[in-house]
């Protein structure tokens, strides 16, 4: 038993070298062997080239049919898509309910984003009775394992002082974790705490720093900010027409500030 379970891990990993050169095809054909023959972690696998149309066309039906294939069979990445199938609706009526299942599941296994996700059905009472606390201890899990999603819930629930005493400092630190990952809210919300000088001694420089990489990654919120202190020369040099460009781009998502601001300087014949 034990060989032919090396035997089935020698080949998903020459697949997944396959897969990586760019031999798509190739390695797909491996993947579906494997997973017909009942190979847990290449029904998985499978499943994600479905869903995302790699190396076949995509198709979340299928993609969702072999997540279960391996979810059945204890796979946490796969109980924690179907989780997220559920949640979103991916692939029939949304069940919120039927997610927070799938995420038990793959959470009692240390997956850090079904953490994060039971942690955030947790804080809201979405598919299961709300307990801020269990979000908490939920979202410190996936955070200490490095999720991103979980550093910056985990951020906020300091910031706000929900299910933990109020801490800007440790919020800050949360929020540095998560930024350093590319999380675009944590960006903003560094951005925020620089600029009131909440936790941290107020720097506009480290405030425009942080606008900038969100707003860069097309954040509304940090392009009105970012806007708003190069209008002002807070933290930059004072600049309107940046300014202005900036407003439009928040303002183009639909941002009431932006919006308003806009009309505010079109009164005033800046443009």
């Amino acid at each position: 038993m034990t060989d032919d379970l090396n035997e089935l891990e020698r080949n998903l990993k020459e697949a997944e070298s396959l897969f990586q050169t760019g031999k798509h095809d190739e390695a797909v054909q491996v993947f579906k062997s494997l997973a017909d023959s009942g190979f847990s972690e290449a029904q998985y696998i499978l499943g994600v080239c479905y869903c995302n149309g790699v190396g076949l066309s995509k198709d979340d039906h299928k993609a969702s049919q072999w997540f279960h294939k391996a979810a059945e069979q204890g796979s946490a990445d796969a109980q924690y898509e179907l989780g997220v199938f559920c949640q979103l609706g991916v692939t029939e009526k949304k069940d919120i309910a039927k997610a927070v299942e799938w995420y038990i599941l793959a959470a009692e296994k240390g997956h850090s984003g079904a953490q994060h996700n039971l942690g955030f059905c947790y804080q809201h009472g979405l598919g299961i009775e709300q307990d801020i606390e269990k979000a908490v201890d939920l979202f410190r899990k996936s955070a200490e394992q490095g999720n991103a999603s979980g550093q910056l819930d985990l951020g906020n629930c300091y910031h706000k002082g929900q299910g933990v005493a109020q801490d800007y400092a440790l919020a800050i630190e949360w929020y540095k974790k998560a930024a350093d990952q590319g999380d675009v809210w944590a960006q903003y919300s560094l951005g925020i705490t620089y600029y009131d000088g909440k936790g941290v001694e107020q720097d506009y420089t480290e405030a425009v720093k942080w606008y900038a990489l969100a707003a860069a990654k097309g954040h509304d919120k940090a392009q009105y900010y970012l806007g708003g202190c190069v209008l002002n020369g807070q933290g930059t040099e004072r600049n309107i027409n940046v300014a202005v460009g900036l407003f439009q781009m928040a303002a183009k998502q639909g941002n009431a500030d932006a919006q308003d601001i806009l009309k505010e300087l079109k009164s005033m014949g800046i443009e």
